[in-house]
C-alpha cells in the first residue's frame, strides 16, 4: 500500500485533554476537501478516528494511516503553529 503524503493532511484545532492522556484533533484533507477528528492517546500509542456516519470513535488500524497521522501529529507539536486548546 502506498503511504499518502503527510503534507495532505491539515491540522486546524488541537484540543488537549490531560485528564484522558489524550489531544482531540481536527483535520481537513487537502485532496478531499474532507474534515476528520482523531483522538491521539500519546501515552498508547493509539489513535480514533471519528465515524460521522455510524457516530461511534473507531480505532485507526491500518498502519500506513496510523503512520502518517502521527508523523503529521508529531510534526505539528513541534511546530507549535495549529492552535491549541487545553480542556
Amino acid at each position: 500500500m502506498h503511504l499518502k503524503d503527510d503534507k495532505d493532511i491539515v491540522f486546524l484545532h488541537l484540543t488537549d485533554l490531560p485528564s484522558c492522556g489524550c489531544v482531540f484533533c481536527s483535520t481537513r484533507d487537502k485532496k478531499t476537501g474532507k474534515t476528520k477528528l482523531y483522538l491521539v492517546f500519546e501515552n498508547k500509542d493509539t489513535i480514533y478516528v471519528r465515524d460521522g456516519v455510524w457516530d461511534v470513535w473507531q480505532e485507526l488500524l491500518d498502519p500506513d494511516e496510523y503512520l502518517r497521522i502521527k508523523m503529521s501529529f508529531a510534526q505539528v507539536i513541534e511546530a507549535r503553529n495549529v492552535p491549541c486548546f487545553c480542556g
